[in-house]
């Protein structure tokens, strides 16, 4: 009988579940058969041996008993008493059996309240919480009734005409898809990249629902799944694992990707077919949604989405995960508790791909916990703090409950031995500190580097004006006093010329006030004259800064100065620039964390990569000046990701609506970073051109890699909680 202290396998009695349904299968390495929980809708593979040991235990029988049965059945083939233990406790551990006929009830009532914990727990769950609705099959079977046609091979060269087509046309056009949808993404396309992403959704679960259905599948719920409090509609297509066919499977798992795909192509060719206007606008949004979306998270076979279900038809592996979670719990209870290792159900490829899928599940699950977590805290203001606070209450102290629990009482099944776990814990603790100590941070820091003149003098109008001739030419040397323009301005001149008129009206009305001994009337006179003769001067001044003279000795630097003849300038224009040759330094925009550690080393030594040079050539530098705070504006346009730069910028009208109709066309970057001068070697000055691009290295950050890690994860914490809770 199952207790507290023993758990003898070979006197138990074991019943299987009357919801239990058996369908054999012909699969790469033989007959198996899929187990089918009818009560909670899971699925099981087991082999052809476990499935006629399983078959005896019918509440009746020991599991002795059950084991000479099913070894008069199948001979050599049976299973052996260990392999007959763990199969028992696999069963039990999954709900696939009850215990003793006796008990029956008890255990089904234990089981029952242990699903509604789970489910309790699951609800709970801020990070991800499942709400069914209602039963959508009656409306499928309608839609699948008009639609159903499609899930045929003409079907199937229709989706890849369209795709091929569609994204051809994305492809011809991806210049100006990126600088229009990609380049220029604002937060108001948000809202409605959220309202096109419903949309898409609805599509794709309901695409699942009708290939289901068309294979002679049934849906049986359908709900929302919040995901980060992002809503996310779901169905539940689970009977497709009963079809024979793995492939039908693979079908029913895809189709809500194939659909997205498809839309996203008939799309792209309507925003490459359409002018700019809320149609290209909208075509866009779906273009950027049904391809962003199912490249994160329906793809990826580490998260239940559609590319876990396709992987595990596809290795014919029911319930991948929950195989890889147990091999991984047994592994970590041989490792840390020294208890015997438990055999794989699968043998061959499939168990290779059953442990590898395990270790990469649990990474992505520490990733994916460790960063919703974060974004909730950084980006939900207020609520978002204690969002991430329950969620890693829920995937981080829970299973520290379960362990610290099962260290102090272990199980019905198994003791822990405190011992072993004691020394595994402090040699990884040492192996942990060692690592963190001694192992040295990442030693390179390193930014996007642009080559510029310095001093580069930028010549700008004084006055307004036309322009009425150019003395100079892009790349020509000119003397610092030389003239480059001259403006023209008639109302200036006409200007000029009727105040003299007025000024000589004036004196002599002054001479004759004066002469006739008209004191107050020659006062009023004088005052008005001085008046006109100080515009006089501002007027004079304004005509002589209509020519337009050389700051400096240099090269002139200005593309299509000739097509600006005739052009009106107003005061403040920028028109050129003059620099000398062999005069220029880099200029680099480093990240905020990186540029404490460098204003801490001044006196390093610098490397310069220079794209276009051979990748072993590094240039040296020295940091000459470093700006003392983030900016987000561009010291040089060669940054700009727009015009195949590195860094990421936005117009500067999308964020900051002042009216100012100069920065209308300005590009910011979408984060600030600080501009760091940097002075190079004599020879680089010579052979290096304005307008390079590159990347700036910085070596031997003297700090291991806990420190570092710590900083790092610290100042992120602060500055996103400090911006968003004010904390």
């Amino acid at each position: 009988m199952l207790n507290e202290q023993t758990f003898e396998f070979s006197q138990a009695r074991l019943k299987l579940k009357d919801s239990l349904r058996f369908k054999m299968r012909q699969s790469g390495d033989g007959i198996d058969y899929l187990v089918e929980d009818e009560v909670t809708g899971r699925f099981f593979r087991v082999g052809l041996a476990q499935y006629t040991f399983l078959t005896m235990l019918d509440g009746n029988r020991t599991v002795s008993t059950a084991m000479m049965k099913s070894a008069t059945i199948l001979r050599e083939h049976a299973i052996d008493e260990n392999e007959a233990a763990n199969l028992c406790k696999w069963a039990i551990e999954s709900g696939l059996v009850d215990s003793e006929t006796g008990n029956s009830t008890a255990r089904r009532l234990e089981q029952h309240e242990q699903q509604q914990k789970q489910k309790m727990v699951s609800y709970l769950n801020p990070m991800m919480m499942r709400m069914p609705l209602f039963n959508p099959d009656p409306i499928v079977s309608v839609v699948t009734r008009f639609t159903g046609f499609l899930v045929s091979p003409i079907g199937a060269v229709v989706w890849i005409t369209v795709c091929i087509y569609g994204f051809l046309q994305l492809a011809q056009n991806w210049d100006a898809f990126y600088a229009n949808r990609v380049n220029s993404f604002g937060a108001m396309d948000i809202v409605w990249i959220a309202v096109t992403w419903i949309v898409l959704k609805l599509a794709h679960e309901l695409a699942h629902s009708v290939v289901c259905k068309r294979f002679g599948g049934r849906v049986q719920s359908c709900g929302i799944l919040l995901l980060l409090m992002i809503p996310m509609p779901y169905v539940d297509v689970t009977s497709s694992w009963r079809f024979d066919n793995k492939w039908k499977r693979i079908l029913t798992s895809a189709a809500g990707m194939m659909c997205e795909v498809f839309i996203a192509a008939i799309a792209c060719w309507v925003w490459a077919n359409s002018g700019p206007g809320p149609l290209q606008y909208h075509a866009g949004n779906v273009i950027i949604s049904a391809t962003l979306h199912t490249l994160l998270f329906n793809i990826n076979p580490l998260m239940r989405f559609d590319g876990y279900y396709m992987l595990a038809d596809w290795l014919e592996i029911p319930n991948l995960a929950t195989h890889g979670k147990s091999w991984l719990k047994g592994a970590f209870k041989r490792a840390y508790f020294g208890n015997k290792a438990e055999k794989l159900k699968e043998t061959g490829f499939r168990a290779l791909a059953v442990r590898i899928y395990g270790i990469l599940a649990m990474g992505w699950f520490f990733t994916i916990a460790i960063g919703l977590s974060l974004a909730a805290s950084s980006f939900i203001e207020g609520f978002g703090l204690m969002v991430a606070m329950i969620g890693m209450i829920m995937w981080a102290g829970i299973p520290l409950y379960k362990l610290s629990k099962y260290l102090a009482v272990g199980t019905k099944t198994e003791r822990p031995n405190r011992i072993w776990f004691a020394n595994a814990m402090m040699l990884t603790l040492l192996l942990a500190g060692c690592f963190f100590y001694f192992c040295p941070s990442p030693s390179v820091v390193s930014a996007p580097v642009v080559i510029d003149y310095e001093p580069l003098h930028v010549v700008r109008s004084k006055s307004n004006g036309f322009i009425e001739k150019i003395h100079v030419r892009d790349g020509e040397a000119v003397n610092e006093g030389e003239i480059l323009i001259s403006l023209t301005n008639p109302e200036l001149k006409h200007e000029l010329k009727s105040l003299k008129v007025d000024i000589s009206i004036s004196e002599l009305r002054y001479n004759t006030f004066y002469n006739q001994g008209e004191i107050s009337q020659a006062q009023l006179e004088e005052q008005s004259l001085l008046s006109m003769r100080k515009r006089h001067t501002e007027l004079r001044q304004r005509l002589a800064e209509l020519n337009i003279y050389a700051p400096a000795t240099g090269n002139v630097l200005a593309r299509d100065l000739e097509s600006n003849a005739g052009k009106h300038l107003e005061p403040g224009d920028e028109i050129l620039s003059i620099a000398k040759p062999g005069e220029i330094h880099a200029i680099a925009l480093t990240r905020q964390n990186d540029i404490e550690w460098v204003a801490q080393n001044p006196e390093s030594e610098i490397e310069l990569r220079i794209w276009g040079r051979h990748q072993s050539e590094l240039l040296k530098g020295r940091v000459k000046h470093i700006n003392p705070r983030a900016r987000d504006d561009l010291p040089h346009e060669a940054f700009a990701a727009s015009i195949g730069g590195p860094l990421a910028v936005v117009p500067r009208s999308q964020v900051e609506s002042d009216g100012n109709s100069d920065k209308e066309d300005e590009m910011m970057l979408a984060q600030p970073r600080v501009p760091v001068e940097i002075e190079l070697e004599p020879f680089d000055r010579e052979t290096l051109v304005a307008g390079q691009t590159g990347q700036l290295i910085v070596r031997s950050r003297d700090q291991n890699m806990g420190g570092y890690l710590a900083n790092n994860l610290i100042r992120f914490i602060r500055e996103n909680n400090f911006r968003t809770h004010g904390l």
